[in-house]
C-alpha cells in the first residue's frame, strides 16, 4: 500500500503546498502581534535565527519521519522501531499529534467560513443584494454555520481531487496569489501618514532586548507556532515526498517560503498598526479641540 501511495508531481508544488499548511494566523496575526509587543526589530531579529537554528531542524525531523513511513501518523510512528513496546508508544504519540490538525481543521472552518462569507458579501454589494450582503456580514449562528458548511464543501473538492490535481494544483496558485495581495497591501498602506512609524519599528533592532528571556521565549515559541512543528502537518507532507528529493533542502524551501509569509504580513500589519493609531490621535485632537470651552 505503502509504494503505491500518490506523490507531489513538482517540487514546487510540494513546497508551496507543505508552506500553505504550515501559514495560518500564526503567520498573518499572531507573528506581527508579537513582533508588535516584543520590541519589533529585535524580535524579527532573534525570530530568524530561532527558525534557523531550532526550527528548521525539527522540521527536518518531522518531514523525515513521513517520508520512512509512508503512511498516517500513527503508522508512521510505529515504523520507527521493531520493538512491540515502542511501537505501541509511538502509535500512541501518532494519535495524540493527529488530533492536532483535526483540531486546528475544526478551528479554521469557522474562521475560512467566516472570509468566504465576507467574499460573497463584497459580491453581493455589487450585484446590490443589500439583505443578503448584510446577512453575510453579520455574526448571527446561521451565517456562520453557513460559513463552516462552505469552507468544509471547497475543502473536499479540493482533497478529492488528489495529490497533484487537487492540493498540488490549487497550493500554486492561491499561495502566489497571496504574495500578490500582501505587495499590494503594502503599497497602499505605506501611503498613509504614521506608516513610516510602524515600519522602522518593525526593520530596525532594538539590540538592548534582544537577551530579554521573554523576548526569547515569544521568538522560539513563534517558530514552533508558524511552521507547525510537532502538529503532524509536516509529517504527513513528508509521507508524500519521494525518496529521491534532497530532504533538507526541501525542509529549508519550506522554511523560507513560510517565514516570508510571517515576515511580509509584519511589514503590512505592523505599518496598518501605526496608521490606526495616527488616525485615533487625530481623532482625539479633533474631539478634545470640539470640547474645549471658547473662551
Amino acid at each position: 500500500m505503502a509504494s503505491s501511495r500518490e506523490l507531489f508531481g513538482t517540487r514546487i508544488g510540494f513546497v508551496l503546498a507543505a508552506a500553505g499548511a504550515a501559514v495560518g494566523l500564526g503567520n498573518i496575526w499572531g507573528f506581527p502581534t508579537q513582533a508588535a509587543s516584543n520590541g519589533g526589530g529585535a524580535f524579527l531579529l532573534v525570530y530568524l535565527l530561532m527558525i534557523l537554528l531550532v526550527a528548521f531542524p525539527m522540521l527536518v525531523v518531522e518531514m523525515a519521519i513521513g517520508r520512512h513511513g509512508r503512511a498516517n501518523p500513527l503508522d508512521s510512528m510505529r515504523a520507527l522501531s521493531d520493538n512491540p513496546l515502542m511501537k505501541r508508544l509511538g502509535s500512541g504519540v501518532g494519535l495524540i499529534g493527529l488530533a492536532v490538525p483535526c483540531m486546528v481543521l475544526a478551528f479554521y472552518s469557522i474562521v475560512g467560513g467566516w472570509l468566504v462569507s465576507f467574499l460573497l458579501a463584497a459580491v453581493a454589494e455589487i450585484l446590490q443584494f443589500t439583505d443578503t450582503a448584510a446577512w453575510l456580514k453579520g455574526f448571527s449562528a446561521s451565517r456562520n454555520l453557513f460559513g463552516a458548511i462552505l469552507f468544509y464543501v471547497l475543502t473536499i473538492f479540493i482533497v478529492q481531487a488528489g495529490v497533484k490535481q487537487g492540493i498540488e494544483r490549487w497550493s500554486t496558485r492561491l499561495m502566489p496569489a497571496l504574495f500578490v495581495l500582501f505587495a499590494a497591501m503594502f503599497i497602499y498602506i505605506m501611503t498613509l501618514p504614521g506608516a513610516t512609524e510602524g515600519l522602522k519599528h518593525y526593520l530596525i533592532p532594538d539590540f538592548s532586548k534582544i537577551m530579554d528571556k521573554d523576548l526569547l521565549l515569544a521568538a522560539m515559541g513563534q517558530g514552533f507556532f508558524s511552521l507547525t512543528i510537532g502538529g503532524c502537518s509536516m509529517l504527513i507532507y513528508g509521507s508524500y515526498l519521494s525518496q529521491k528529493e534532497n530532504l533538507p533542502k526541501m525542509a529549508l524551501s519550506v522554511t523560507l517560503v513560510d517565514t516570508a509569509v510571517a515576515v511580509v504580513a509584519g511589514l503590512v500589519v505592523l505599518p496598518a498598526m501605526f496608521v490606526a493609531m495616527h488616525q485615533a490621535s487625530k481623532s482625539m485632537l479633533r474631539m478634545a479641540a470640539y470640547l474645549a470651552p471658547i473662551p
